[in-house]
């Protein structure tokens, strides 16, 4: 990790940015030492205006989703939040004793933190074939102290930061249940709406269509009969989702349940999809290649439509896209993409804003 800071006031003072205005790069956290193996970084301001540094420990399939804070002036440690200890027995009845949690997301609003995730074992047999993902299941909890403790969706108590950080077989946390053969990806998106409720988008290669509530009563003989659809094994998750792969919408309401919505167009990529809400809690989801959709919150987010095609308009965006989360309060969705390009050949980045409706 290689970390720096600025003079104070530079990001609003007008001053030019060069290098004299900031200190000299060093490997530790300030004055926290965080270790050498940090992965998937990322800087969080706290409803009270705190900065967080959220990161990764140890490696893919092993390591522990961490968390640090910056108060004062000084950087300071609250600890492991999500460990890799525990086991996981596969359907295939293979087990795994080691993992890591990739989030979808790390998420203040009113005054809550909501975390929504995915589990990546260590042992790849837990996956119906050694071309698929280890990714599996669907998690959800959220913290009333800026990440201190945590609770589930029923309000149990369920671990606390650097004393009892959640595992694998933590009761309660699972919202979506699903086994590692179906290509889930990791670190999808997700945002709060304006009642305090997440909203997440998860993909993977599905076995049948699923519309309505997670309590509907689905058995795997459902699925692996069900005519017309994809595969109960993803053999290749890269030519698999692209093949087959659709975006569902995972939102929780105010008793707690989860709901799961397919969202139906296909995702036609390996990669990761956008979601944002507008100020009447209307959804959009940016799919790879710049193409929206969006919901009503009046329908139940289940009126979905193709509201921009950007592979009809010819943007030729390369599949992920990034949006800029803080305009999207001022009603500006604002997308960055990547031309396409071969080989080592080097292609534009485009910025493309769209009004929302609400």
């Amino acid at each position: 990790m290689f970390y720096t800071s600025s003079q104070a006031g530079l990001a609003t003072n007008g001053a030019s940015w060069d290098a004299s205005r900031f200190g000299t790069i060093i490997t530790t956290l300030g004055t926290l030492n965080i270790g050498t193996t940090i992965t998937y970084p990322q800087f969080v301001v706290t409803p009270d205006n705190l900065l967080q540094f959220v990161y990764r420990t140890g490696v893919s399939g092993n390591g522990a989703t961490q968390l640090a804070e910056y108060n004062g002036g000084v950087w300071s440690n609250v600890g492991s939040w999500a460990s890799a200890s525990g086991t996981y027995t596969s359907t295939n009845g293979v087990t795994s004793s080691a993992r890591n949690l990739y989030i979808h997301g790390f998420t203040y609003r009113l005054d809550r933190l909501h975390v929504t995730g995915t589990w990546r074992e260590q042992v790849g047999g837990v996956s119906c074939s050694s071309g698929g993902l280890t990714n599996h299941d669907t998690v959800y909890f959220n913290s009333d102290d800026k990440g201190r403790t945590w609770h589930n969706s029923a309000g149990s108590s369920i671990g606390t930061s650097g004393l009892s950080p959640m595992n694998v077989n933590t009761a309660g946390i699972i919202v979506d249940s699903l086994n590692a053969d179906h290509g889930l990806m990791n670190q999808e998106s997700q945002v709060v709406d304006s009642t305090g409720q997440i909203h997440a988008i998860i993909s993977y290669v599905p076995g049948m269509p699923f519309y309505g509530s997670l309590t509907d009563s689905l058995t795997f003989e459902d699925y692996a009969t069900s005519p017309g659809r994809f595969t109960q094994c993803v053999t290749n998750y890269e030519t698999d989702r692209i093949a087959h792969g659709f975006a569902f919408h995972l939102y929780r309401s105010s008793n707690g349940t989860f709901t799961k919505f397919e969202i139906p167009f296909p995702i036609n990529a390996v990669g990761r999809s956008q979601i944002v809400l507008d100020s009447a809690d209307n959804v959009y989801v940016v799919l790879p290649f710049v193409r929206i959709v969006t919901a009503s919150k009046s329908s139940g987010w289940t009126d979905w439509t193709l509201a921009f095609d950007g592979v009809a308009a010819g943007l030729n965006a390369f599949g992920e896209v990034t949006v800029d989360r803080a305009r999207v309060t001022s009603g500006v969705l604002s997308v960055l993409y990547q031309v396409k390009s071969t080989g080592t050949t080097p292609s534009a980045v485009h910025l493309i804003d769209f009004n929302l409706n609400g």
